[in-house]
């Protein structure tokens, strides 16, 4: 037997690069770049899996918007009242109309509305609604008066 290398081997040397012929790189994939692999796949198949998985148990329940105020503030000679709306159904609302009525002994003294675009599922939106009135002197009620299906 001899001591010297086949035509195979040789030219499977010939083809490393040149790093790899002075021992700098192995021909072993690293396991640091095993686990990165396994942690990307497992990303992957979770994002799959979840995504399946909405698909699956979604329902046609409508959007459910409940409104609520944040602040009120004064700005010259009007009122600003923030509010938050907050969509707690598995619907997406689109074009969602906010009402604020200041009422005095159940009589509506002042009506203010805004327009917000998209409050998707399971999510929240800000807005304004602008008074000529004192809010804080009158009892005030928002809510949501109707949205659109996007």
């Amino acid at each position: 037997m001899s001591n010297q290398p086949d035509a195979a081997s040789a030219n499977k040397e010939a083809d490393k690069p040149e790093s790899a012929k002075n021992g700098l790189i192995s021909d072993e994939t690293p396991l640091l770049e095993w686990i990165v692999a396994a942690v990307g796949l497992v990303l992957v198949l979770s994002t799959i899996g979840f995504t399946f998985y909405r698909a699956w148990r979604e329902t046609d329940t409508p959007p459910a918007v409940r409104v609520t105020v944040e602040t009120i503030v004064a700005q010259g000679d009007r009122y600003l009242v923030t509010f938050r709306a907050l969509n707690e159904g598995e619907g997406t609302a689109a074009a969602v109309t906010v009402e604020g009525v200041l009422l005095q002994d159940g009589e509506a003294i002042e009506l203010s509305t805004a327009s917000l675009d998209f409050v998707p599922s399971r999510s929240e939106r800000q807005g304004g609604l602008f008074f000529t009135q004192n809010p804080e002197q009158y009892e005030l009620r928002l809510r949501a008066t109707g949205y659109a299906d996007p």
